[in-house]
């Protein structure tokens, strides 16, 4: 389990040990960051998630994606675009 909140998330996530142990949660919500990454990796679309768990909101998601994406393109030895 993370203790800190991974850099690019800090925005939209927190950790509150009241909360799931503090597993790191979404801002306002009880859904882990493992349950988003779990449904992005299945193939389940943004619009699926947030039925699924109500109490995100694109912002949430489309920050997970865009940190995704920052992560890849580090891995791959690319630059860093902001768009």
């Amino acid at each position: 389990m993370l203790t800190s909140i991974p850099a690019g998330l800090e925005r939209v996530m927190n950790i509150d040990p009241d909360i799931l142990g503090g597993e790191p949660c979404f801002n306002g919500t009880r859904v882990p960051l493992e349950t988003v990454l779990d449904n992005l990796a299945g193939g389940h679309s943004i619009d699926r998630i947030l039925h699924n768990f109500p109490s995100l909101t694109r912002e949430h998601i489309q920050t997970v994606l865009r940190w995704e994406a920052g992560l890849a393109r580090h891995a791959a030895g690319l630059e860093l675009r902001i768009t």
